[in-house]
């Protein structure tokens, strides 16, 4: 009888010391799947901004006192990282940088430049709040954003002394930015997430260095763009995201 009772106590003992052993692969086994607090995110996809025309007076022309000069850009490819913050459970903030190489095409300025191609970098650098309306916890989580920054219309060096030698002074132009838009994360597994996002961005249109009016000196038709309004940008994405949290 006294075996027997021991036997009990050991069998009791192995099973409470197993039940311990085991609790951390069933908490593992129910453990929720949750975007984390911070994530990292390389993307690619295009850049659409699309063209527009300009009325531009023209000073000291016997033949013309005006000229319709059109600027339009080739749809590009894009690519950017971005850095995310989920702030708590239905907003987080995010600051991104994207690259964009299109060609940028000048129409009608001048009567000895009907047609000039130009290779164009854009640089954009923005600061974006974002609303989830799903909580973390969600693998696919829809967003809206807005926020604002920086855009930078880069002309190579190349291109500015092809410029040149037509006499034509061009540079590179700064513009504020702001943005709103939309998309949404999909976490694949842990720590891995896919993203999509569209992004609709307003900045002012550069007139890259030339004059708000055409001019002609001596016998010479010096270009000019009455560049004004407003330049739209679309851009559509799809990322990777590294998340993790700082504890």
């Amino acid at each position: 009888m006294r075996d027997v009772k021991l036997s009990v106590r050991k069998l009791g003992a192995i099973a409470l010391l197993t039940l311990a052993c085991s609790w951390p692969i069933f908490a593992q086994a129910t453990y929720e799947l949750e975007h984390r607090e911070w994530a990292a995110t390389g993307f690619a996809g295009a850049s659409l901004l699309g063209s527009r025309e300009f009325p531009t007076t023209v000073i000291g022309s016997d033949l013309e006192s005006s000229r319709t000069v059109g600027v339009s850009y080739k749809s590009g490819y894009e690519i950017g990282v971005r850095g995310t913050q989920n702030v708590n459970e239905y907003w987080a903030a995010d600051l991104e940088y994207s690259f964009a190489n299109q060609f940028l095409r000048f129409n009608n300025l001048s009567p000895d430049i009907q047609n000039l191609s130009l290779e164009l970098f854009l640089h954009h650098l923005t600061y974006d709040v974002s609303y989830l309306p799903l909580p973390r916890t969600s693998r696919f989580r829809p967003y809206v954003a807005a926020g604002a920054g920086a855009a930078l219309f880069y002309l190579p060096g190349r291109v500015k002394k092809d410029a040149a030698e037509l006499g034509l002074q061009l540079r590179d132009s700064w513009q504020l930015v702001f943005n709103w838009g939309g998309g949404a994360h999909y976490l694949v597994r842990d720590q891995f997430a896919l993203t999509f996002d569209v992004k609709h961005r307003l900045s002012g249109v550069p007139s890259y260095g030339l004059p708000s009016s055409a001019r002609v000196v001596n016998g010479q038709f010096q270009p000019g763009i009455a560049s004004h309004g407003v330049l739209q940008n679309w851009q559509l994405n799809f990322g990777l995201s590294f998340q993790w949290d700082e504890y």
